[in-house]
C-alpha cells in the first residue's frame, strides 16, 4: 500500500461512495496515492498511468491498474463511465471532452492542478501546463460547482508562497 498521503483537496472533497455507485477513476495516476486513498474509503478504483512501474499494484483488489498514455489521441477506456473521477497535477486540454463523457449524470469530477503564475514557483513552467485564469469553471459550465479555489498556495508552516493552483469539485447534471 502507498505511504504517501493523498492530496488533501481529494481526501477533503471525495464522497463516500453509494451502494451501486461506486466506481472511481484516478486519471494520470502516478504511484496511486489517490488510487489507495480511494480504495480504502470503499471505491472501486481504476488507477490509470503512463508508467505504474512506481505503483505497488498488487497491493490493494479494488484497484484495477491500467498502463496507458493519455496523450497519444486514443481514450484507452472507451465508453465506460465513473461516479467519481479524480484528477491532480496533470492538464492535457485534449482530454476535456472525454472527462466530460467519462463522468457518469450525477457524478463527481474532482481536479486539482498547477496554473499560470507556478512558473514563479517551480514546475511545471510551460503554460502547455498552467490552466488559464476561470478555465476548470469554464470547461465544466453547465455542471454545479460544489467547491472552487484558484491562486497562490502557500506553505501552512512559513507563510511562504509555494505554487499558484487551481482546484474544482463539480457535478455532472443528472440524465
Amino acid at each position: 500500500m502507498s505511504s504517501q498521503l493523498p492530496s488533501n483537496w481529494i481526501s477533503q472533497h471525495a464522497p463516500a461512495p453509494k451502494k451501486g455507485q461506486d466506481q472511481a477513476l484516478d486519471l494520470a495516476c502516478g504511484k496511486g496515492r489517490n488510487s489507495f486513498y480511494l480504495a480504502n474509503q470503499g471505491w472501486s478504483v481504476t488507477g490509470l498511468d503512463r508508467d505504474l512501474s512506481q505503483s505497488d499494484t498488487n497491493a490493494n483488489p479494488n484497484i484495477n491498474w491500467i498502463e496507458a498514455d493519455l496523450e497519444t489521441g486514443e481514450w484507452p477506456l472507451g465508453k465506460l463511465q465513473f461516479d467519481l473521477i479524480v484528477v491532480v497535477n496533470y492538464l492535457h486540454r485534449p482530454l476535456f471532452p472525454y472527462l466530460r463523457e467519462t463522468v457518469r449524470p450525477g457524478g463527481i469530477l474532482i481536479y486539482e492542478t498547477f496554473m499560470v503564475g507556478n512558473e514563479a514557483y517551480g514546475r511545471p513552467r510551460s503554460p502547455n501546463f498552467l490552466l488559464h485564469p476561470g478555465e476548470l469553471k469554464a470547461q465544466f459550465s453547465g455542471w454545479k460547482v460544489i467547491a472552487h479555489q484558484e491562486g497562490l498556495v502557500t506553505d501552512p508552516a512559513t507563510g511562504a508562497a509555494k505554487a499558484c493552483r487551481q482546484s474544482i469539485v463539480t457535478r455532472k447534471p443528472s440524465a
